[in-house]
């Protein structure tokens, strides 16, 4: 099973511009409210659609925000410095999540396809609210990660899940690809 956990890939670059874009006092960066974390629940969060799922692309628009190079070249940065081939982007997100009165969003998968995901931590959060990749019959933890500042995990199709946070909120980036 593919599963890489890496605390050290982003340069001062890309650290500057997350915290000035995403978590500076005059901040402009955009979050929408969504009703569901994924298909399959009630759970709202907050979503920034860097690169749009095929199936939601209109008129083949493929980026969905002014920021997609950044956020694509964090992706390249990482596959480059843990010798991952990028053949294809699927999708790039932000995902903003709070305490929303539910434990944890439903065990998913991203694609219903092969694909690779990247989860990078973008802030300090709850260390309770953790990504849990589980086996394919969802039913034995394979991997769990403690959020951690700027720690990346990426990891094959694989059933996975997270923990809400109990207090604060967690920002995270969510690629996917081939």
């Amino acid at each position: 099973m593919l599963y890489i956990e890496d605390k050290n890939f982003l340069n001062q670059n890309q650290k500057n511009w997350i915290e000035h874009k995403l978590f500076s006092g005059g901040s402009d960066f955009p979050f929408y409210l969504h009703s569901s974390a994924t298909s399959e629940d009630n759970c709202s969060s907050l979503h920034h659609v860097v690169i749009r799922r095929e199936e939601e692309r209109e008129n083949n628009i493929i980026r969905n925000s002014k920021y997609s190079i950044y956020f694509e070249d964090i992706l390249k940065t990482f596959c480059q410095k843990n010798n991952i081939t990028l053949n294809e982007i699927l999708r790039i997100n932000v995902n903003f999540t709070y305490n929303n009165g539910y434990e944890k969003c439903p065990t998913h998968l991203d694609h219903d396809f092969p694909h690779n995901q990247l989860i990078l931590y973008l802030n300090d959060c709850d260390k309770d609210s953790k990504t849990v990749v589980l086996d394919d019959d969802n039913k034995t933890i394979l991997k769990e990660s403690v959020p951690e500042k700027y720690k990346g995990i990426c990891f094959e199709s694989k059933p996975h899940f997270h923990y809400y946070p109990k207090s604060g909120n967690r920002v995270i980036l969510v690629c996917t690809f081939r």
